[in-house]
């Protein structure tokens, strides 16, 4: 049986691997990824329960707010944004 998963999308945090630690300590596995992860990428991940899209101080770059793509927040998942 495969474990059930969240998936942490990096947008810039600094708290990325503290959000991970605690999903861990609540026992369900987590993984990071980028922020650009496309969604044909996302949806060959295992046992994927939810995503959590964690933005922060650096989710600017060149003058331009980055964002997941589009195509996340319509790939049927339960979704979380923080400091988004």
């Amino acid at each position: 049986m495969k474990q059930d998963m969240i998936v942490i999308l990096d947008l810039g945090s600094e708290k990325n691997t503290d959000i991970a630690r605690k999903v861990r300590s609540l026992g369900v596995y987590s993984e990071i990824h980028p922020h650009d992860i496309s969604p044909e990428k996302l949806s060959i991940l295992p046992n994927i329960k939810g995503i959590i899209i964690n933005g922060g101080k650096n989710n600017v770059v060149e003058g331009v707010k980055i964002d997941v793509n589009h195509g996340i927040y319509e790939a049927g998942y339960p979704l979380l944004a923080v400091n988004h």
